[in-house]
C-alpha cells in the first residue's frame, strides 16, 4: 500500500515536471514571436495595385472626366463644345505628366481645374465650386474601384499583430483616396492616411515616407513598405532603412533598380511575409 503510494507520488511528481516543462517552453516561444513583432512596430501600405485595382481603363476615366466638367460648366452658364475642351484638357493632362515625371512634384486636381479654365477664357465669375467640381469630376472613378479578394481580411490579421498601419498613396486629389477607402471600408485599418496631392510630392520622393512615419511616429528600420511598384514603393522606402514588400499580383511595375525583402504574388501571401520580415527572416 505504502509503496504504491510512493509509486503514485513518484508518477505525479514527474508528470508535473514534465508539465511545467512544456509550459515554459510555450511561454518562451510566446515570448520570442511577441519580441519579433516587437523589431516591427508599422505597416503601411500602397493603395492602387496593392489593395484595390481598377475596373474600367485610365482612358474611360478621363473621358468620364471631361464629361463631368463640361456638364458642371453648362451648369454655370457656360457654353463650350465638348471637343475644345477634350482638346485644351488632354494638352494640359500631358504637360503636367511629363512635368511630374521628371521633378515627381504633385499637381493638385484642383490645380489643373483652375488652369484649364484659363486656357478656356472661363470668367472667374462662371466657375463651378472647386469642391464640388472634384466631387462630380472623380464619381465615376471612385465607384469603378474594388478591392482585392481578400484584402480587408489580410489588413484585419495585421492589425492584430499590434502594427500601426498606414496608407501611402500617389494621387491627384486628397479627397478621392479618402473617399475610396470609406466606401470599400478601409479606413478603419488605418492610423494614418497620406497623398501625394496632400503632401505635393509624389513617391519615390523622399517627402512621402518623412512624413507618414512621423505621423506613424515610427522610425524607418521599424516598418515595412508593401506596394506594387518596385520604383515608387521599393525604393521610395529603401532610403529610410524600411523593409520592403513587393506585390505582383494587381498592376504590378518592372521598373528595375530595387530588391525587395520579399515579393508576393496572392493578397494571402502579404501577411506571412510581414511574419517573415518580423522573425528576420
Amino acid at each position: 500500500m505504502f509503496q504504491a503510494d510512493a509509486s503514485l507520488r513518484t508518477l505525479i511528481r514527474d508528470t508535473d515536471i514534465l508539465l511545467l516543462s512544456e509550459a515554459a517552453t510555450i511561454i518562451r516561444k510566446r515570448s520570442r514571436n511577441r519580441g519579433q513583432i516587437a523589431l516591427l512596430k508599422g505597416a503601411i501600405f500602397d493603395l492602387g495595385g496593392t489593395l484595390i485595382h481598377l475596373t474600367v481603363s485610365w482612358e474611360q476615366v478621363r473621358e468620364w472626366r471631361m464629361s463631368a466638367i463640361h456638364e458642371v460648366l453648362q451648369e454655370s452658364g457656360v457654353t463650350l463644345d465638348f471637343n475644345e475642351l477634350k482638346r485644351e484638357y488632354m494638352t494640359l493632362h500631358e504637360e503636367e505628366s511629363d512635368y511630374a515625371a521628371r521633378t515627381l512634384e504633385e499637381i493638385e486636381i484642383e490645380t489643373t481645374f483652375a488652369r484649364l479654365f484659363d486656357r478656356l477664357r472661363v470668367e472667374a465669375r462662371q466657375r463651378p465650386a472647386m469642391a464640388d467640381l472634384v466631387r462630380r469630376s472623380f464619381a465615376s472613378e471612385v465607384n469603378s474601384w474594388v478591392l482585392f479578394p481578400g484584402a480587408q481580411a489580410m489588413l484585419q490579421q495585421v492589425r492584430d499583430l499590434g502594427l500601426k498601419m498606414g496608407l501611402l498613396s500617389n494621387a491627384r486629389s486628397d479627397w478621392a483616396v479618402r473617399e475610396i477607402a470609406e466606401q470599400l471600408g478601409l479606413r478603419k485599418y488605418f492610423d494614418a492616411i497620406l497623398t501625394s496631392a496632400a503632401v505635393g510630392f509624389r513617391k519615390p520622393r523622399p517627402e512621402p515616407f518623412q512624413q507618414m512615419l512621423e505621423s506613424l511616429g515610427l522610425d524607418g528600420s521599424e516598418a515595412v513598405m508593401i506596394g506594387n511598384s518596385m520604383e515608387a514603393d521599393v525604393a521610395g522606402a529603401r532610403p529610410f532603412g524600411m523593409k520592403t514588400v513587393h506585390v505582383m499580383f494587381g498592376d504590378a511595375s518592372d521598373e528595375g533598380g530595387a530588391d525587395p525583402d520579399i515579393t508576393v504574388f496572392a493578397v494571402t501571401d502579404i501577411l506571412p511575409a510581414i511574419k517573415r520580415i518580423a522573425a528576420g527572416c
